[in-house]
């Protein structure tokens, strides 16, 4: 999968670049959600666009749960991976009935969690 990493800790940032790739995945990663914007809207060929966004909930500007909501917004295929030191996210109450392509990992989270996250986000809508 290619995967866009939103991740503003550079010490988390570095760690889950490592445990993506030793899962054989391609990363971008950026360190707020601006950056995430502009990196899915320079994407527009199929062949260059993300399988998944996985992003943190605290970043500096904008949220990463206003990113994963706008992310939902305009590719509601694509699915978005929100990653909490904060505890259990609600994801009904946070997205209503726009949950099916939203997935919640909590930190910290090891190579096992993010691996079984990421199959999650991989199958089709009508499967996860």
């Amino acid at each position: 999968m290619r995967i866009l990493l939103v991740e503003d800790s550079d010490d988390i940032r570095f760690v889950t670049v490592e445990l993506l790739a030793e899962l054989e995945h391609r990363v971008i990663a950026v360190s707020d959600a601006e950056q995430a914007l502009a990196q899915l809207s320079a994407a527009p060929l199929a062949a260059e666009r993300f399988d998944a966004v996985m992003t943190d909930v605290s970043l500096p500007g904008i949220s990463g749960i206003a990113l994963a909501k706008e992310i939902v917004r305009l590719y509601p295929e694509m699915p978005v991976i929100i990653s909490s030191g904060y505890g259990a996210l609600d994801l009904k109450f946070l997205f209503g009935q726009q949950t099916r392509r939203v997935f919640a990992l909590p930190k910290p989270y090891d190579l096992i969690a993010l691996d079984a996250a990421l199959k999650l986000a991989a199958k089709p809508a009508a499967e996860a």
